[in-house]
């Protein structure tokens, strides 16, 4: 147990050490903590206010979806690395006399503390806004936090057990396994978004419903079925029995070093491995679609060269990513969460245009010497730069206002639409704009990382409450109907764009590598 609290304390040390020695200690740290604040508390009173609302079954049913979701997050995490371990472990570590049960613990222990450490500050805020939400006293938080740390423990036991079973037993077909369990995993969600299945997946007993049913319990106060306890049990007991059996077998020849750099930090060696790794596996896809250099102008022509790199260098399974993530929760939400939604995903549609954004000043910005020093000023590659983002960014808010519609039966107003129409125009014009001027060091935490990251999401609402203020006024004085509105909207969004590009261009007479 001594090897293995200090192999534990090591991978801590090493990948939150550097958020905490730059020039402002770890106050950069704590600010890009304290960002994701108003999403946990937004959140948190969303699913207490639908709970309120809910009876006892529809209530479990909410608050599985989520435990589903982490369930197979962590199953998709056992089909890459499931471990995690920095190249230096394998020369002091996985060397000297360290039992493969010793190492586990240890790499379970780092994998529960740096996801707290990293989004436990939301994810408390978000229980306490439920319970407060739902009228019970704060204590009840303490039960709620130990149940979901349990139930993270558990989906990461299993996933190591995964790896363990994929090292030893190369061939036989573990990922087949991996990826049927996802796909149970994921038969709940799908049986609540469609209620004529003639089979009620979301009533069988799952790990999620039942962790869910004890969590209810925690939030409204009702008994606790003695069958949801005994299930919680019997998953718990055969997890930790297969986590025993798997942790003495010898696994050290199969783990791959997957912690290259710390929080906040990117190794730019191994990103540059995965994104060629990306890029051979997509080759048969992405060099389908090809580039046209003798159409359109200079900005267009720079626009789809973004799209394009975005395209073939891996970027856009993030994008497929983050796009799902922000528009799923409309499929299970109901007419009275549609301002709720909007906000949702307005602010992941910000983070993702923020990261894209920091991911060209990484990869892409050395290569502007080919634009600064030829004969024209690189106005038009930030334009198309700005066109790009904006593109994306509607892209996946035309997907979420349409699914919303779909799913909730509800008819979305101009008002409504304003915000996740207007974010992505007004961050990406904040995004283009900041990039002619930061540059960013990708060895080190930076202060400009979270800069661009706040001042991204903030000049994205902006941009939304702007508008919907002008709707509503609009609407309010002057009684202007829905067609008039769209107008205003459509005007509005020419507009914005307009005076982002003109912007941009004045910020990149001046740009320097």
């Amino acid at each position: 147990m001594d090897r293995a609290l200090a192999i534990a304390s090591y991978k801590v040390r090493f990948f939150f050490g550097p958020a905490f020695r730059g020039r402002f200690g770890g106050l950069a740290y704590l600010a890009l903590v304290l960002i994701f604040v108003p999403t946990g508390l937004a959140s948190g009173m969303a699913i207490g206010t639908s709970l309120a609302a809910a009876g006892p079954g529809e209530a479990v049913n909410l608050l599985s979806l989520p435990l589903a979701g982490i369930l197979s997050l962590a199953l998709l995490y056992s089909l890459g690395a499931g471990v995690t371990a920095h190249p230096s472990e394998f020369d002091f570590f996985m060397t000297a006399e360290v039992r493969p049960r010793e190492y586990l613990t240890a790499d379970l222990a780092f994998q529960i503390v740096s996801l707290f450490l990293s989004g436990g500050v939301a994810t408390g805020v978000a229980a306490l806004a439920m319970v407060a939400a739902l009228g019970q006293p704060l204590t009840a938080t303490v039960p709620l936090l130990a149940l979901l740390v349990g139930y993270a423990l558990l989906v990461l036991m299993v996933s190591q057990v995964l790896v363990v079973a994929r090292v030893r037993h190369p061939k036989a077909p573990v990922r087949s396994l991996a990826l049927l369990l996802i796909l149970v995993s994921v038969l709940p969600a799908i049986s609540m978004a469609q209620p004529g299945l003639p089979v009620r997946f979301d009533e069988l007993p799952y790990p999620s419903t039942a962790f869910a049913t004890l969590a209810a319990g925690v939030l409204t106060g009702s008994p606790v079925p003695g069958t949801a306890v005994g299930l919680v049990l019997t998953y718990v007991g055969l997890v930790v029995f297969l986590w025993t059996l798997a942790s003495e077998a010898y696994v050290f020849h199969g783990i791959r070093p997957t912690l290259s750099a710390g929080f906040g930090q990117i190794d730019m060696t191994s990103r540059m491995d995965q994104q060629r790794r990306i890029i051979g596996g997509m080759g048969g896809l992405t060099t389908r679609v090809r580039l046209r250099t003798d159409r359109g102008g200079d900005t267009g022509l720079m626009a789809r060269l973004h799209l394009l790199r975005i395209w073939r260098d891996g970027s856009i399974l993030f994008v497929l990513l983050f796009g799902g993530i922000s528009v799923s929760p409309v499929m299970f939400g109901g007419p009275e969460t549609l301002s709720t939604a909007a906000v949702t995903v307005t602010q992941m549609l910000t983070f993702l245009l923020a990261i894209l954004a920091m991911n060209w000043s990484y990869y892409e910005r050395e290569n502007l010497w080919l634009v600064v020093t030829s004969g024209a000023t690189p106005g038009s590659y930030f334009r198309g730069f700005l066109a790009c983002l904006a593109a994306i960014g509607l892209l996946v808010s035309v997907a979420f206002l349409a699914l919303l519609s779909a799913a909730t039966g509800a008819r979305v107003s101009v008002q409504e639409a304003a915000l996740p129409l207007a974010a992505p125009i007004g961050a990406a014009c904040m995004a283009a704009a900041l990039l002619t001027r930061v540059k960013l060091r990708p060895s080190s935490f930076s202060p400009a990382i979270l800069g661009i990251i706040f001042l991204v999401a903030v000049a994205g609402f902006l941009a939304g409450l702007a508008i919907q203020g002008l709707l509503g006024a609009a609407s309010f004085l002057a009684g202007a109907p829905e067609a008039v509105q769209a107008v205003l909207l459509a005007a509005y969004l020419v507009g914005l764009a307009a005076i982002g590009m003109g912007g941009v261009t004045r910020l990149a007479a001046g740009f320097r590598l």
